[in-house]
């Protein structure tokens, strides 16, 4: 779900900062910077203490809420930059056609932001297949873990599995890697869009 809801919202929110004109967007967009830069380690405290007060730790659930957080700046400025380097004129002839602004976006802003969307859900997937830190504080017992968790609850001080370990890891690669192999045209562009000036 983690790589689904961050597309859809850093789709819709990209385009809200990059196109519309509104009272605070410049500040939102710096603290979307700010948030981005920011180490995820620094809220795992804070982070448990909200989680627990809410009954959200060792669940899943929490886990589906709490990682479209860390991605979503990513998110945000991928679409930002590559909705930037989409020409303005497209959007004001579909407007002068008679488009809304919600039918503008829907039928012509995202086809052409495709390879951005194909990026972001590939970084979103990656991201959370992938991640140790928070599921592992978040998680405990053997049940509902993560794959990450998983590994790790195998190795022992007595006794390293090195066989299952290295199964283990094949098994969380492959899906990785295939979807990257068939989004792999649509990554490179979209994580380059906006660098080069005048592109589109």
């Amino acid at each position: 779900m983690t790589p689904f809801i961050s597309t859809f919202i850093g789709a819709l929110s990209g385009y809200g900062l990059a196109r519309l004109r509104w009272r605070g967007s410049s500040l939102f967009s710096a603290f979307v910077l700010i948030a981005y830069m920011t180490p995820g380690v620094l809220l795992l405290i804070p982070l448990l203490l909200i989680f627990r007060a809410l009954g959200l730790l060792e669940s899943l659930g929490g886990l589906i809420l709490l990682y479209p957080g860390f991605i979503l700046p990513f998110a945000l400025w991928l679409m930002m930059g590559y909705y930037a380097s989409i020409p303005a004129e497209l959007e004001d002839a579909g407007l002068i056609d008679g488009c809304t602004r919600f039918q503008l976006f829907i039928k012509i802003i995202l086809p052409l932001a495709k390879p951005a969307l194909v990026a972001v859900f590939l970084f979103a997937t990656i991201h959370a297949w992938g991640e140790f830190l928070f599921a592992f504080s978040f998680l405990a017992g053997d049940r509902g873990i993560t794959l990450p968790v998983g590994m790790a609850y195998m190795v022992s001080s007595e006794v390293s599995p090195w066989g299952e370990l290295t199964a283990m890891t094949m098994i969380m690669a492959a899906p990785v890697v295939i979807l990257y192999l068939m989004g792999q045209k649509f990554m490179v562009s979209g994580l380059t869009a906006g660098a080069v000036k005048g592109r589109g």
